[in-house]
Protein backbone atom coordinates (compact mmCIF):
# COMPACT_ATOMS: atom_id res chain seq x y z
CA UNK A 1 0.00 0.00 0.00
CA UNK A 2 1.64 3.21 -0.92
CA UNK A 3 1.13 5.94 1.48
CA UNK A 4 0.95 9.54 0.86
CA UNK A 5 1.06 12.77 3.00
CA UNK A 6 -0.11 16.11 1.50
CA UNK A 7 2.41 18.81 3.97
CA UNK A 8 -0.65 21.86 3.31
CA UNK A 9 1.71 25.26 3.36
CA UNK A 10 -1.81 26.83 4.83
CA UNK A 11 -4.68 26.86 7.13
CA UNK A 12 -7.18 23.77 5.50
CA UNK A 13 -10.69 24.17 7.47
CA UNK A 14 -13.20 27.09 7.47
CA UNK A 15 -11.34 29.94 6.15
CA UNK A 16 -8.86 28.95 3.64
CA UNK A 17 -7.01 30.74 1.24
CA UNK A 18 -5.43 29.15 -2.34
CA UNK A 19 -2.79 26.83 -0.56
CA UNK A 20 -5.32 25.15 1.74
CA UNK A 21 -8.20 25.31 -0.87
CA UNK A 22 -5.46 23.29 -3.33
CA UNK A 23 -4.51 20.63 -0.56
CA UNK A 24 -7.66 20.24 0.76
CA UNK A 25 -8.94 19.38 -2.63
CA UNK A 26 -5.80 17.30 -3.47
CA UNK A 27 -6.27 14.63 -0.64
CA UNK A 28 -9.64 14.24 -1.68
CA UNK A 29 -8.97 13.32 -5.32
CA UNK A 30 -5.96 11.27 -4.45
CA UNK A 31 -8.13 9.14 -1.77
CA UNK A 32 -10.85 8.56 -4.85
CA UNK A 33 -8.90 8.10 -7.21
CA UNK A 34 -6.04 5.76 -5.66
CA UNK A 35 -8.30 3.77 -3.27
CA UNK A 36 -5.58 1.29 -2.20
CA UNK A 37 -3.61 4.47 -1.26
CA UNK A 38 -3.40 5.88 2.63
CA UNK A 39 -3.42 9.54 2.33
CA UNK A 40 -2.57 11.69 5.11
CA UNK A 41 -3.16 15.58 4.68
CA UNK A 42 -1.32 17.21 7.74
CA UNK A 43 -2.62 20.76 8.58
CA UNK A 44 -0.83 23.52 10.50
CA UNK A 45 -4.13 24.51 12.46
CA UNK A 46 -5.12 22.75 15.63
CA UNK A 47 -8.59 23.67 15.31
CA UNK A 48 -11.08 23.89 12.72
CA UNK A 49 -9.46 20.62 11.07
CA UNK A 50 -11.90 19.20 8.01
CA UNK A 51 -13.22 15.63 7.92
CA UNK A 52 -12.36 14.01 4.65
CA UNK A 53 -13.82 10.82 3.43
CA UNK A 54 -11.00 7.94 2.86
CA UNK A 55 -8.64 10.91 4.28
CA UNK A 56 -6.67 10.54 7.71
CA UNK A 57 -6.41 14.60 8.78
CA UNK A 58 -3.41 15.40 10.91
CA UNK A 59 -1.80 18.59 12.57
CA UNK A 60 2.49 18.91 12.00
CA UNK A 61 4.39 21.36 13.77
CA UNK A 62 8.20 21.65 14.29
CA UNK A 63 9.87 17.85 15.24
CA UNK A 64 6.76 16.12 14.36
CA UNK A 65 6.74 16.36 10.85
CA UNK A 66 9.67 14.07 11.08
CA UNK A 67 7.70 10.97 12.08
CA UNK A 68 4.77 12.03 9.46
CA UNK A 69 7.40 11.46 7.06
CA UNK A 70 9.03 8.48 8.27
CA UNK A 71 5.81 6.88 8.30
CA UNK A 72 4.57 7.74 4.39
CA UNK A 73 6.28 7.17 0.79
CA UNK A 74 5.15 10.49 -0.85
CA UNK A 75 5.49 13.71 0.37
CA UNK A 76 3.76 16.41 -1.46
CA UNK A 77 4.48 19.91 -0.51
CA UNK A 78 5.54 23.35 -1.66
CA UNK A 79 8.12 23.67 0.99
CA UNK A 80 10.82 20.92 1.84
CA UNK A 81 12.88 22.19 4.90
CA UNK A 82 16.58 21.12 4.84
CA UNK A 83 16.42 18.26 7.71
CA UNK A 84 13.51 16.69 4.90
CA UNK A 85 16.77 15.45 3.15
CA UNK A 86 17.33 12.73 6.22
CA UNK A 87 15.13 11.25 4.37
CA UNK A 88 15.62 11.94 0.14
CA UNK A 89 17.07 8.50 -0.37
CA UNK A 90 13.84 6.57 0.74
CA UNK A 91 11.01 8.97 -0.14
CA UNK A 92 9.44 10.43 -3.13
CA UNK A 93 9.24 14.05 -3.12
CA UNK A 94 6.83 15.77 -5.29
CA UNK A 95 7.18 19.54 -5.09
CA UNK A 96 3.98 21.55 -5.90
CA UNK A 97 4.98 24.84 -7.42
CA UNK A 98 1.55 26.40 -8.07
CA UNK A 99 2.73 29.83 -8.08
CA UNK A 100 5.84 31.55 -9.56
CA UNK A 101 6.73 32.27 -6.09
CA UNK A 102 9.97 34.08 -6.66
CA UNK A 103 8.51 37.17 -9.01
CA UNK A 104 5.74 37.26 -6.37
CA UNK A 105 8.37 37.28 -3.44
CA UNK A 106 9.55 40.36 -5.56
CA UNK A 107 6.50 41.81 -5.95
CA UNK A 108 5.92 41.36 -2.16
CA UNK A 109 9.39 43.08 -1.84
CA UNK A 110 8.38 46.10 -3.69
CA UNK A 111 6.59 47.81 -0.89
CA UNK A 112 7.49 46.02 2.12
CA UNK A 113 11.25 45.96 2.40
CA UNK A 114 14.26 48.32 0.38
CA UNK A 115 17.73 48.15 -0.08
CA UNK A 116 20.11 45.61 1.03
CA UNK A 117 17.42 44.06 3.25
CA UNK A 118 15.43 43.07 -0.26
CA UNK A 119 18.53 42.16 -1.94
CA UNK A 120 19.37 39.55 1.03
CA UNK A 121 16.04 38.09 1.29
CA UNK A 122 15.40 37.81 -2.49
CA UNK A 123 18.42 35.67 -2.36
CA UNK A 124 17.57 33.41 0.27
CA UNK A 125 14.32 32.51 -1.05
CA UNK A 126 16.30 31.99 -4.77
CA UNK A 127 18.48 29.34 -2.69
CA UNK A 128 15.25 28.21 -1.08
CA UNK A 129 13.72 27.37 -4.47
CA UNK A 130 17.21 25.72 -5.82
CA UNK A 131 16.81 23.92 -3.15
CA UNK A 132 13.45 22.63 -3.35
CA UNK A 133 13.58 22.00 -6.96
CA UNK A 134 16.82 19.82 -6.10
CA UNK A 135 14.57 17.44 -3.67
CA UNK A 136 11.89 16.86 -5.63
CA UNK A 137 11.35 13.67 -8.02
CA UNK A 138 8.54 15.23 -9.48
CA UNK A 139 7.59 19.01 -10.41
CA UNK A 140 3.99 20.24 -10.81
CA UNK A 141 2.64 23.44 -11.42
CA UNK A 142 -0.03 25.10 -12.45
CA UNK A 143 0.08 25.88 -15.81
CA UNK A 144 2.34 25.86 -19.53
CA UNK A 145 4.38 29.33 -18.98
CA UNK A 146 5.43 28.25 -15.11
CA UNK A 147 6.28 24.83 -16.62
CA UNK A 148 8.29 26.55 -19.14
CA UNK A 149 10.58 29.01 -16.29
CA UNK A 150 10.25 25.61 -14.03
CA UNK A 151 12.20 23.92 -16.86
CA UNK A 152 14.79 26.69 -17.64
CA UNK A 153 15.48 26.62 -13.69
CA UNK A 154 15.62 22.95 -13.54
CA UNK A 155 18.37 23.02 -16.61
CA UNK A 156 20.63 25.70 -15.08
CA UNK A 157 20.71 23.81 -12.21
CA UNK A 158 21.83 20.77 -14.06
CA UNK A 159 18.97 18.27 -13.12
CA UNK A 160 18.19 17.88 -16.76
CA UNK A 161 21.05 15.39 -18.57
CA UNK A 162 20.97 13.38 -21.07
CA UNK A 163 19.86 10.27 -19.23
CA UNK A 164 16.65 12.18 -17.97
CA UNK A 165 15.72 13.10 -21.52
CA UNK A 166 16.79 10.08 -22.90
CA UNK A 167 13.77 8.66 -20.50
CA UNK A 168 11.26 10.94 -21.63
CA UNK A 169 11.65 13.52 -24.06
CA UNK A 170 8.37 15.33 -23.18
CA UNK A 171 9.84 15.12 -19.02
CA UNK A 172 5.88 14.93 -18.43
CA UNK A 173 7.58 12.57 -16.05
CA UNK A 174 9.84 14.60 -14.23
CA UNK A 175 7.23 18.25 -14.41
CA UNK A 176 3.62 18.09 -15.37
CA UNK A 177 1.07 20.31 -14.97
CA UNK A 178 -1.92 20.48 -11.99
CA UNK A 179 -3.96 23.63 -12.41
CA UNK A 180 -6.24 24.94 -9.81
CA UNK A 181 -9.61 23.23 -10.33
CA UNK A 182 -12.95 24.15 -9.66
CA UNK A 183 -15.03 23.45 -6.83
CA UNK A 184 -17.09 20.09 -7.88
CA UNK A 185 -20.14 21.61 -5.10
CA UNK A 186 -23.81 22.01 -7.41
CA UNK A 187 -24.54 25.60 -7.94
CA UNK A 188 -27.01 25.74 -5.10
CA UNK A 189 -28.14 29.22 -3.18
CA UNK A 190 -28.28 28.36 0.64
CA UNK A 191 -29.32 32.03 1.83
CA UNK A 192 -29.29 35.47 1.08
CA UNK A 193 -25.90 37.54 1.93
CA UNK A 194 -26.24 40.88 -0.81
CA UNK A 195 -29.16 41.71 -2.50
CA UNK A 196 -31.66 42.99 0.40
CA UNK A 197 -29.66 42.29 2.80
CA UNK A 198 -26.18 44.01 2.36
CA UNK A 199 -26.14 47.22 4.13
CA UNK A 200 -26.55 49.66 0.87
CA UNK A 201 -26.82 46.89 -1.37
CA UNK A 202 -30.67 46.23 -3.01
CA UNK A 203 -32.86 43.72 -4.78
CA UNK A 204 -32.63 44.89 -7.89
CA UNK A 205 -28.63 45.84 -7.89
CA UNK A 206 -25.99 44.86 -9.96
CA UNK A 207 -23.17 43.14 -8.05
CA UNK A 208 -19.80 42.95 -8.88
CA UNK A 209 -17.84 40.52 -6.91
CA UNK A 210 -13.77 41.07 -6.44
CA UNK A 211 -13.17 37.72 -5.59
CA UNK A 212 -10.41 37.62 -2.90
CA UNK A 213 -7.73 40.08 -0.88
CA UNK A 214 -5.36 43.05 -2.45
CA UNK A 215 -2.31 42.40 -2.87
CA UNK A 216 0.99 43.88 -4.14
CA UNK A 217 0.01 42.69 -7.83
CA UNK A 218 -3.37 43.65 -8.14
CA UNK A 219 -4.69 47.53 -9.44
CA UNK A 220 -8.04 47.85 -8.40
CA UNK A 221 -7.70 51.70 -9.08
CA UNK A 222 -8.73 51.65 -12.56
CA UNK A 223 -11.75 49.92 -11.46
CA UNK A 224 -12.70 52.15 -8.90
CA UNK A 225 -12.10 54.70 -11.09
CA UNK A 226 -14.50 53.26 -13.79
CA UNK A 227 -17.06 53.07 -10.72
CA UNK A 228 -17.06 56.41 -10.06
CA UNK A 229 -17.85 57.37 -13.89
CA UNK A 230 -20.70 54.76 -13.48
CA UNK A 231 -22.18 56.21 -10.49
CA UNK A 232 -22.44 59.44 -12.04
CA UNK A 233 -25.07 57.54 -14.71
CA UNK A 234 -27.05 55.36 -12.43
CA UNK A 235 -26.90 54.21 -8.98
CA UNK A 236 -27.67 50.45 -9.49
CA UNK A 237 -23.97 48.98 -9.83
CA UNK A 238 -22.64 48.10 -6.19
CA UNK A 239 -18.97 46.03 -6.28
CA UNK A 240 -18.16 43.96 -3.03
CA UNK A 241 -14.41 43.34 -2.08
CA UNK A 242 -14.62 39.75 -0.77
CA UNK A 243 -11.56 39.29 1.25
CA UNK A 244 -8.79 41.19 2.85
CA UNK A 245 -7.05 39.72 5.48
CA UNK A 246 -5.77 35.93 4.40
CA UNK A 247 -6.38 33.61 7.27
CA UNK A 248 -2.87 31.71 7.00
CA UNK A 249 -0.69 34.56 5.51
CA UNK A 250 -1.44 37.29 7.22
CA UNK A 251 2.39 38.34 7.77
CA UNK A 252 2.30 39.14 4.00
CA UNK A 253 -0.70 39.45 2.42
CA UNK A 254 -2.91 41.32 5.72
CA UNK A 255 -3.97 44.87 5.16
CA UNK A 256 -0.69 46.20 3.04
CA UNK A 257 -0.13 49.19 1.05
CA UNK A 258 -2.20 47.82 -2.32
CA UNK A 259 -5.66 47.53 0.11
CA UNK A 260 -5.06 50.86 2.56
CA UNK A 261 -4.58 52.50 -1.15
CA UNK A 262 -7.92 50.84 -2.36
CA UNK A 263 -9.54 51.42 0.54
CA UNK A 264 -8.74 55.44 0.96
CA UNK A 265 -9.33 55.96 -2.88
CA UNK A 266 -12.99 54.36 -2.53
CA UNK A 267 -13.51 57.43 0.35
CA UNK A 268 -12.19 60.05 -1.71
CA UNK A 269 -14.49 59.18 -4.90
CA UNK A 270 -16.93 58.94 -2.41
CA UNK A 271 -18.12 55.39 -3.81
CA UNK A 272 -17.27 53.71 0.25
CA UNK A 273 -20.55 52.29 1.89
CA UNK A 274 -22.16 53.79 -0.88
CA UNK A 275 -21.59 51.58 -4.28
CA UNK A 276 -18.29 50.09 -2.83
CA UNK A 277 -18.47 47.52 0.05
CA UNK A 278 -15.36 45.46 1.97
CA UNK A 279 -15.47 42.56 3.91
CA UNK A 280 -13.07 42.98 6.24
CA UNK A 281 -11.61 39.73 7.50
CA UNK A 282 -12.09 36.34 4.97
CA UNK A 283 -15.09 35.18 4.45
CA UNK A 284 -15.66 31.10 5.20
CA UNK A 285 -14.96 28.80 2.04
CA UNK A 286 -18.17 27.48 2.21
CA UNK A 287 -20.10 30.52 2.62
CA UNK A 288 -18.38 31.72 -0.80
CA UNK A 289 -20.65 30.22 -2.67
CA UNK A 290 -23.73 32.23 -1.73
CA UNK A 291 -21.94 35.62 -2.54
CA UNK A 292 -20.71 33.97 -6.01
CA UNK A 293 -23.90 32.80 -6.82
CA UNK A 294 -26.04 36.19 -5.67
CA UNK A 295 -23.37 38.12 -7.94
CA UNK A 296 -23.92 39.28 -11.59
CA UNK A 297 -20.12 40.13 -12.73
CA UNK A 298 -16.53 39.05 -11.50
CA UNK A 299 -13.65 41.36 -11.67
CA UNK A 300 -10.02 41.10 -11.18
CA UNK A 301 -7.92 44.36 -12.54
CA UNK A 302 -3.94 44.26 -12.27
CA UNK A 303 -0.48 45.11 -13.72
CA UNK A 304 0.64 43.89 -17.00
CA UNK A 305 3.81 42.39 -15.68
CA UNK A 306 5.83 39.48 -15.26
CA UNK A 307 3.91 38.45 -12.14
CA UNK A 308 0.77 38.38 -14.43
CA UNK A 309 2.52 36.61 -17.37
CA UNK A 310 3.11 33.78 -15.35
CA UNK A 311 0.36 34.12 -12.77
CA UNK A 312 -2.62 31.39 -12.11
CA UNK A 313 -5.15 33.36 -10.63
CA UNK A 314 -6.91 31.09 -8.97
CA UNK A 315 -9.67 33.48 -7.79
CA UNK A 316 -11.17 33.14 -10.81
CA UNK A 317 -11.93 29.49 -10.77
CA UNK A 318 -15.06 30.13 -8.61
CA UNK A 319 -16.12 32.85 -11.04
CA UNK A 320 -16.42 30.12 -13.56
CA UNK A 321 -18.00 27.64 -11.01
CA UNK A 322 -20.69 30.00 -10.69
CA UNK A 323 -21.11 31.10 -14.58
CA UNK A 324 -20.73 34.33 -13.99
CA UNK A 325 -18.98 36.34 -16.83
CA UNK A 326 -15.50 38.09 -15.52
CA UNK A 327 -13.90 41.55 -16.49
CA UNK A 328 -10.17 41.00 -15.95
CA UNK A 329 -6.94 42.55 -17.65
CA UNK A 330 -4.64 41.28 -20.08
CA UNK A 331 -1.88 39.35 -19.83
CA UNK A 332 -1.87 36.18 -17.95
CA UNK A 333 -3.26 32.61 -19.47
CA UNK A 334 -6.87 32.80 -17.71
CA UNK A 335 -7.29 36.41 -19.21
CA UNK A 336 -6.04 34.50 -22.38
CA UNK A 337 -8.98 31.95 -21.62
CA UNK A 338 -11.50 34.38 -21.29
CA UNK A 339 -11.22 36.27 -23.76
CA UNK A 340 -10.72 33.13 -26.36
CA UNK A 341 -13.49 31.27 -25.02
CA UNK A 342 -15.97 34.28 -24.58
CA UNK A 343 -16.23 33.98 -20.55
CA UNK A 344 -16.37 37.96 -20.15
CA UNK A 345 -14.31 40.94 -21.44
CA UNK A 346 -10.53 41.38 -20.98
CA UNK A 347 -9.51 45.13 -20.59
CA UNK A 348 -5.71 46.57 -21.34
CA UNK A 349 -3.97 47.47 -18.10
CA UNK A 350 -5.44 51.03 -16.34
CA UNK A 351 -7.83 51.46 -19.10
CA UNK A 352 -10.60 53.00 -16.94
CA UNK A 353 -13.06 53.79 -19.72
CA UNK A 354 -12.71 50.19 -21.06
CA UNK A 355 -13.40 48.91 -17.40
CA UNK A 356 -16.55 51.45 -17.43
CA UNK A 357 -17.55 50.20 -21.30
CA UNK A 358 -17.43 46.56 -20.25
CA UNK A 359 -19.49 46.74 -17.19
CA UNK A 360 -22.09 48.58 -19.36
CA UNK A 361 -21.96 46.05 -21.89
CA UNK A 362 -22.50 42.88 -19.25
CA UNK A 363 -24.93 44.62 -17.78
CA UNK A 364 -26.82 45.79 -20.52
CA UNK A 365 -26.26 43.22 -23.44
CA UNK A 366 -28.22 40.51 -22.38
CA UNK A 367 -27.77 38.29 -25.15
CA UNK A 368 -24.01 38.96 -24.71
CA UNK A 369 -24.47 38.19 -20.57
CA UNK A 370 -26.41 34.63 -21.61
CA UNK A 371 -23.76 33.62 -24.49
CA UNK A 372 -20.78 34.51 -21.69
CA UNK A 373 -22.67 32.01 -19.04
CA UNK A 374 -23.01 29.29 -21.96
CA UNK A 375 -19.96 28.96 -22.72
CA UNK A 376 -18.90 29.13 -18.51
CA UNK A 377 -20.98 26.22 -18.68
CA UNK A 378 -19.24 24.44 -21.43
CA UNK A 379 -15.70 24.87 -20.23
CA UNK A 380 -16.46 23.55 -16.39
CA UNK A 381 -16.11 19.82 -16.93
CA UNK A 382 -12.24 20.80 -18.40
CA UNK A 383 -12.05 22.87 -15.14
CA UNK A 384 -12.66 20.11 -12.27
CA UNK A 385 -10.02 18.89 -9.54
CA UNK A 386 -10.54 15.95 -10.89
CA UNK A 387 -9.34 16.44 -14.24
CA UNK A 388 -7.20 19.24 -13.12
CA UNK A 389 -4.93 16.40 -10.80
CA UNK A 390 -4.64 13.51 -13.49
CA UNK A 391 -1.25 14.20 -14.00
CA UNK A 392 -0.35 13.95 -10.13
CA UNK A 393 -2.89 10.72 -9.90
CA UNK A 394 -0.18 8.74 -12.46
CA UNK A 395 2.84 10.11 -10.73
CA UNK A 396 1.62 8.67 -7.45
CA UNK A 397 0.00 5.81 -8.66
CA UNK A 398 3.03 3.99 -11.44
CA UNK A 399 6.25 6.58 -8.93
CA UNK A 400 8.06 6.25 -12.27
CA UNK A 401 10.00 9.63 -12.68
CA UNK A 402 12.70 10.76 -14.93
CA UNK A 403 14.21 12.81 -12.99
CA UNK A 404 18.26 12.53 -12.48
CA UNK A 405 18.78 9.97 -10.21
CA UNK A 406 18.97 10.44 -6.66
CA UNK A 407 22.30 9.42 -6.27
CA UNK A 408 23.36 11.90 -9.28
CA UNK A 409 21.81 14.89 -6.94
CA UNK A 410 23.00 13.82 -2.94
CA UNK A 411 25.77 16.36 -3.76
CA UNK A 412 24.09 19.23 -5.37
CA UNK A 413 21.54 18.71 -2.47
CA UNK A 414 23.78 19.05 0.13
CA UNK A 415 25.55 22.13 -1.58
CA UNK A 416 22.01 23.59 -1.91
CA UNK A 417 20.94 23.43 1.39
CA UNK A 418 24.19 25.26 3.12
CA UNK A 419 23.72 27.92 0.49
CA UNK A 420 20.08 28.30 2.03
CA UNK A 421 21.42 28.48 5.24
CA UNK A 422 24.20 30.80 4.93
CA UNK A 423 21.27 32.69 3.04
CA UNK A 424 19.31 32.64 6.03
CA UNK A 425 21.57 33.40 7.96
CA UNK A 426 22.42 36.78 6.30
CA UNK A 427 19.01 37.29 6.09
CA UNK A 428 18.34 37.33 10.14
CA UNK A 429 21.07 39.48 10.69
CA UNK A 430 20.33 42.06 8.53
CA UNK A 431 17.96 44.29 9.88
CA UNK A 432 15.62 46.47 8.13
CA UNK A 433 15.56 49.92 6.43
Amino acid sequence: MTRILILARGVVGKYMSSPGIRAYYMAQVLAKELPNAQVTLAVTNKEDQPKLQGVKVVRYSGISVFKLIAQNDIIISSAFMPHFAFFFREKQFVADMFSQYFIEWMELTRSESRGIKQVVWMNMNRTYLNMQLTMADYVICANERQRDTYIGSLSALGLIDPDAYEADDTLRRYIDVVPHGIRPDEIKHKKKVLKGVYAGINEGDKVMLWNGGTVAWYDPEPFLRALHILSKERDDIKAVFLGTFYPDLSAFLGYGSRFQTAFQLAKDLGLYQKSVFFEFGWVPHAEVTDYLIESDLGICTYFDNLETRYSHRTRFVDIFWAEKPLICTRGDVLAEMVEERGLGIVVEEGDTEGIADAIRRLLDDKEFYTQCQENLRAIKPELTWNVALQPLVRFCRDQDSSAVAKSGRILPLMRRILEYLIARTRDRLTPIR
